[in-house]
């Protein structure tokens, strides 16, 4: 199935993408200056959202519509999500990785929650990993932040 995307939203992950590449290097010795697991877990991770990122880009076809919703969870994207212990609706702003720039309902895409979402699809069920216990969420939308 070829997935349509808006011109807002193709040209913000052309940018995001060129803007990932030309950083990567820099951001893993910010993030990880020592050679260690999570360093070369972060690389393998980042390498992948790369390549998904461009073959995304490279099958895309551009739409007039102004519609922000994306095919699959990315940095930037606003995430509406069903726990589906509590039923109840939640949303989450996927954030890039950099400290500072955390508001209320961003997570990082380093977090368990961002991790375990980062390349999910809509009506994907996607279990948590975190400090307080596994949480399961079934992703109800996937939307580009304005």
């Amino acid at each position: 199935m070829q997935v349509t995307l808006s011109p807002v939203v193709f040209e913000h992950l052309v940018e995001q993408m060129a803007r990932i590449q030309n950083e990567r290097d820099d951001l893993v010795d910010r993030l990880f200056p020592h050679v260690c697991r999570e360093r070369i877990d972060f690389e393998r991770q980042l390498d992948q959202y790369i390549q998904q990122l461009a073959s995304l880009i490279k099958s895309a076809k551009k739409t007039d519509k102004d519609d922000r919703s994306l095919p699959f969870v990315v940095v930037d994207s606003e995430v509406a999500v069903l726990d589906l212990s509590r039923e109840r609706s939640l949303k989450f702003q996927i954030i890039g990785p950099c400290p500072g720039n955390k508001a209320s309902g961003c997570i990082s895409c380093l977090s368990p929650m961002g991790k375990s979402l980062l390349l999910r699809k809509v009506d994907e069920e996607v279990s948590v990993q975190a400090p307080a216990g596994t949480f399961v969420y079934r992703i109800q939308s996937i939307q580009l932040c304005s």
